[in-house]
């Protein structure tokens, strides 16, 4: 059934119409009915009877039309502000009353949310320079549990871009299980993550925090793998220390007296037949002592550099060329290098002994693969103000990736086990890393030699 009586909503510039017309009948029904009945001429009634009838309607249009003015650019205004435009303001020139009073209101909310506005905007450029600056990785999941912001440090750490991680479910990145612990009661610990399959220490640290009422999470990751590698390397010096003072004293003069006795045994022993064996053991043995004590001193002479690396004199200087004179040392392999260029911030002489050794012991591997052909690859990228630099080989991979940093740890039959050392205390001071994992060949999914990653800082942020 059809409710004829129902009410209909009237606009309010309507309403104000039929508000004017109904003030103004009265007055134009005494204004007809004193025209009607008076004697001046019939056109003139009727003249005078349209003109009342316009201006009534005149007056009414005019009122509707300044209401829906003023309602508009109210409207156009507050639109601005909701669209955070602050540069929009209400006109009170020749206005009095309520409405200069209200105009004045719109334009002191105005000036407020614009300061407000200028105030968040600072805020949150300052924030960003912090979150870019700060070496601790951030990352923030929101409440589908995907990834909703990472820092430079965070990128630089998963070694991955947030533009193509934004709105990834958070196990892409391992933090599927930290995500689910910090729901529930918050996490503070020291952990172990596989990061680009290399496994880092971390110190992992979660803040819950609300975003349009449903709850989030942040999640700080410190890479206390360098750490750990600092107190490592200043170890292995104190020791290195201690060994040297206590062997080089020892050494010394049994190297001087190895010497002195051996020439007196061929000055004073004559090699006749009743001494001739004497004289060829003492000779022996005697030989035997002196090589081995400058050898041995020739060894701790090596672990020296470690103790003793000055720190990197930085100079700007092109990738491309600096790889194209190291590879000439090389000519038993034959290394491929990148088609870009880009401007390396480094010591360049500590750079070459850091690569000179990389690629040695890359063509070490793959001439024992394959005695007759050595290849080394050559790649670089840049991500979030670091340098990464790879050394690809060949060879058969690695072993035991877990002693192959600790000095006096080699594989080789003459190697001294200094060269990987020397060459990440070479990175990490100048404020990058040097890390090592087997190669995965992308057409077999199979390990395809070995990968060295040497990071430095980018020469437009050294």
């Amino acid at each position: 059934m059809v409710n004829y009586f129902k009410k209909t909503k009237i606009a309010f510039e309507d309403r104000l119409v039929r508000i004017v017309l109904w003030g103004s009948l009265p007055a134009t029904i005494i204004a007809l009915a004193f025209l009607l009945t008076s004697e001046l001429s019939i056109y003139l009634r009727i003249l005078l009877i349209f003109f009342v009838f316009v201006s009534v309607l005149y007056t009414a249009f005019i009122v509707r039309q300044q209401v829906i003015f003023q309602l508009r650019t109210s409207t156009n205004l507050v639109e601005a502000m909701i669209a955070s435009d602050y540069s929009l303001r209400a006109n009170n020139r020749d206005i009095e009353g309520a409405l200069a009073d209200f105009n004045d209101l719109l334009n002191g909310l105005a000036d407020r949310l614009f300061e407000q506005s200028l105030i968040t905007r600072e805020q949150q450029i300052l924030l960003t320079k912090i979150t870019d600056q700060i070496d601790v990785a951030i990352v923030a999941i929101d409440h589908n549990k995907t990834i909703s912001l990472m820092n430079p440090a965070a990128e630089a750490l998963f070694r991955q871009r947030f533009d193509g991680l934004e709105g990834w479910p958070a196990k892409t990145l391992g933090l599927h299980a930290v995500v689910e612990e910090a729901l529930g009661s918050g996490v503070r610990k020291v952990t172990e993550f596989e990061i680009n399959q290399t496994k880092r220490k971390v110190y992992v640290r979660t803040d819950n925090y609300f975003a349009s009422g449903k709850e989030q999470v942040l999640i700080f990751i410190t890479d206390i793998q360098n750490l750990l590698r600092e107190e490592e390397r200043q170890a292995w010096q104190k020791l290195l220390r201690v060994l040297s003072h206590e062997i080089n004293n020892s050494l010394a003069p049994i190297a001087s007296i190895s010497e002195t006795l051996n020439q007196e045994v061929q000055n004073h022993l004559a090699p006749n037949e009743q001494h001739a064996y004497l004289h060829a053991t003492l000779g022996e043995g005697l030989g035997v002592i002196s090589e081995r004590a400058h050898s041995l001193n020739h060894f701790i002479q090596d672990y020296r550099q470690l103790t003793h690396l000055p720190l990197p004199t930085k100079t700007l200087f092109e990738a491309r060329e600096f790889f194209q004179k190291v590879s000439q040392l090389f000519e038993k392999s034959r290394i491929e290098l990148p088609t870009d260029d880009l401007m390396l911030f480094a010591d360049s002489e500590q750079l070459q002994q850091a690569f000179v050794n990389l690629f040695k012991n890359a063509e070490e591997a793959n001439l024992a693969k394959d005695p007759d052909a050595s290849v080394i690859i050559l790649d670089w990228f840049t991500l979030s103000n670091m340098v990464y630099i790879d050394v690809i080989d060949r060879g058969e991979g690695i072993n035991n990736e877990d002693n192959i940093f600790v000095p006096f740890y080699t594989t080789k039959n003459h190697g001294s086990g200094i060269g990987l050392t020397l060459s990440r205390q070479i990175a990490l001071n100048h404020g990058g890393d040097l890390t090592l994992e087997n190669h995965i060949s992308e057409s077999s999914g199979r390990i395809s030699g070995a990968k060295a990653t040497l990071v430095l800082p980018m020469a437009s942020n050294p």
